[in-house]
């Protein structure tokens, strides 16, 4: 299969790399940062090495997330698996998995520019709910494995599934995420990687034992069904080796309130005997999977031929000031560039489009007339043709707009995390919100790699071009004594549960630590910034004083809420009583529009750390305000705590 990556020139000095991948609007707002055709508008998570922030496409007006990688900071055998999760992700199409939309290279960062699922995490979900009522946990499983299976029949393999790779969309719909630790796998030939959250992982896998693929998403898909209808976990103990012997006796607990054919269809996930485990094609039939779908028995998604002649869509295009060939030939050629991107984000049924044609062309052209344009792209009718680079990448070559430091420092402001890590402490099972299950808060996600498998890695990765980069040797497996965090213990960011390979040395993982910790004083113009909330000295009172006059309303939006958060209140007294409770607990807070608050709490030096939003919101269809919370960065346990502090404080 050819690779194609979307890859920008970067000129010759490293000042240019900052200036050729982000621009910055010369309207009315000085400061709006710009990464190609997209604006970004917030960070909605952060990891080690890379941040996904929420983006707007200018041309068409829809919300995308944007992944942000560091590839400076990956090691070879990070790179080769970043690339690979590319390779997998443009070739899958289900209405549940996340889209990815275009791929941006430089050669200090990749940008991933995907579906944006508003909903958020199923964690977060659980977090706040509690368990799911069957009929919802049913809607919400078969979703997943329509979605898993489509997956197998691609003859790929997830092996990190689990309640935060699960996202939701703006209608509650389940879009499957992080494809980093995917592989494909031929049907004869074994893997023996051990990878994913480990109170996830599948008995073989703890036992070291090859295996074929599928059957440890199976089991995978087992612990998230018991999750979704228990809200606590089928297997737990407090370190690796009492986990470890938990999964292989395969014993768990069924709650009084479970049925008797959910219990009857965990049995065929949860089996210990790989070949004797279900397989998804069976499971489509199973009573509980069609309970009240009777007319609607889930099968196996039937992904329809790609819609290359769009004429709506291309219409739409033309009078942006593309040309019918560019079009037809990103298209055929699934470039994920600008121009694929901008076909996909007009797709009537993925994207809801509302706007007619001239109203998305004054806006096509007004982005390219303030000056706002894309710094990946040329203007005007002198646009380059994609040419193949000397690693099978397309280098379009596009001039470049420089940028304020003010603005690079909008853009890379928070310290990135990965955004991969698992529940942890299973405890009581409860519906009642805003109180986390004990079972539920983050686990770390593992990676232990075996020569076997390395080597049919290595060799499938060579026809993916030179960005393909051989990993390294690793041959050990992980410390069974490595505590597992309970739900009352460990930030996001400890060693213990951060995702390690199992080639890594202690002193190279602190020297990974240290360079991420660096990372953003290293940026160009960055150095001895100041972090986010060292400037909130006023909690910016002065700000929302000046605010208070607009008309602005607060969004009508469809988010996880509970009575205690709802209320008649106006909107500006909500926002004000949530800033007096906020004062009141000694939480720093930046306003960032009239109804939303940027929250922080904690301190990184103690692992208590957390970062949040609060938003007033109309909720759909009732005459009422809620409050959403939104948690940025910081372990799941740390943020409820503080969540549920200041929601069981306000008084609405």
């Amino acid at each position: 299969m050819v690779f194609f990556l979307c890859k920008v020139q970067d000129g010759h000095s490293s000042s240019s790399t900052s200036r050729s991948s982000r621009s910055r609007s010369s309207g009315a707002n000085s400061e709006e940062v710009h990464i190609g055709r997209y604006r970004l508008i917030k960070t909605i998570g952060k990891g080690n090495f890379a941040k996904v922030k929420l983006a707007k496409h200018v041309p068409t007006g829809k919300e995308v997330a944007i992944k942000i990688i560091d590839k400076t900071q990956l090691n070879p055998s990070s790179l080769q698996k970043l690339f690979r999760e590319v390779r997998i992700m443009k070739f899958l199409d289900h209405p549940n998995i996340v889209k990815l939309y275009e791929v941006i290279e430089t050669d200090k960062t990749l940008y991933l520019v995907m579906e944006y699922a508003s909903g958020g995490e199923v964690f977060d979900y659980l977090v706040a709910h509690g368990r799911m009522k069957e009929k919802e946990a049913r809607a919400k499983f078969r979703q997943i494995v329509s979605a898993v299976q489509y997956c197998h029949q691609k003859h790929v393999i997830h092996r990190d599934l689990k309640a935060e790779n699960l996202l939701l969309d703006a209608d509650m719909n389940i879009k499957i995420a992080d494809f980093g630790f995917s592989n494909e796998f031929t049907p004869g030939n074994k893997l023996d990687t051990f990878c994913g959250s480990p109170p996830y992982a599948a008995p073989e896998l703890f036992q070291g034992k090859k295996y074929d693929g599928p059957e440890v998403d199976v089991w995978s898909l087992g612990v998230i069904l018991y999750t979704l209808v228990s809200g606590s976990l089928p297997f737990d103990g407090q370190n690796l080796k009492e986990l470890r012997e938990r999964v292989l006796r395969g014993k768990y607990r069924i709650p009084f309130y479970m049925s008797t054919d959910c219990e009857n269809l965990l049995k065929k996930f949860l089996v210990l005997n790989p070949q004797k485990r279900a397989r998804l094609e069976q499971t489509m039939t199973d009573k509980w999977m069609n309970i009240n779908y009777e007319l609607n028995e889930l099968k196996p998604y039937l992904e329809p031929s790609a819609e290359l002649n769009d004429e709506r869509r291309i219409d739409i295009m033309l009078q942006m000031g593309f040309t019918r060939d560019e079009i037809y030939e990103a298209l055929s050629n699934n470039r994920y560039d600008e121009v694929m991107a901008t076909y996909l984000l007009l797709d009537e049924k993925r994207q809801g489009l509302t706007r007619n044609v001239s109203s998305l062309t004054v806006l096509f052209f007004s982005f390219q007339l303030n000056g706002s344009g894309d710094p990946l792209m040329n203007t005007g009718s002198s646009r380059t043709s994609l040419t193949p680079s000397t690693t099978s990448v397309p280098a379009p070559v596009r001039p470049s707009r420089t940028t304020s430091t003010r603005a690079r420092e909008r853009a890379d402001r928070e310290l990135p995390r990965r955004h991969s890590h698992g529940p942890n402490e299973r405890g009581a099972n409860r519906t009642g919100p805003p109180h986390m299950p004990p079972g539920m808060s983050r686990r770390n996600t593992f990676v232990c790699e075996r020569r076997a498998e390395r080597e049919n890695e290595r060799n499938s990765s060579t026809q993916t071009g030179s960005s393909q980069i051989d990993g390294k040797d690793a041959r050990s497996t992980p410390n069974s004594n490595i505590p597992v965090p309970s739900s009352r213990l460990g930030a996001r960011n400890m060693a213990a549960r951060s995702t390690f390979h199992s080639g890594e040395r202690p002193r190279d993982r602190q020297r990974d630590e240290g360079l991420s910790r660096a990372q953003d004083t290293n940026s160009p113009g960055l150095s001895n910034r100041p972090s986010l909330f060292s400037k909130l000295t006023s909690r910016f009172s002065k700000r929302y004083d000046d605010l208070r006059d607009t008309n602005e309303k607060p969004r009508s939006l469809r988010f996880t809420w509970s009575m205690k958060t709802t209320s008649t209140m106006d909107p500006y007294d909500m926002i004000r009583e949530i800033m007096k409770v906020l004062e009141a607990n000694n939480c720093d807070y930046e306003q960032r529009e009239k109804y939303l608050l940027l929250c922080c709490h904690g301190s990184p030096a103690e692992n208590n750390h957390v970062q949040w939003e609060m938003e007033v919101c109309k909720l759909p269809r009732l005459s009422l305000n809620g409050v959403r919370f939104k948690r940025i960065s910081g372990s799941s346990i740390n943020f409820k705590n503080i969540a549920s502090k200041v929601a069981n404080e306000l008084k609405l």
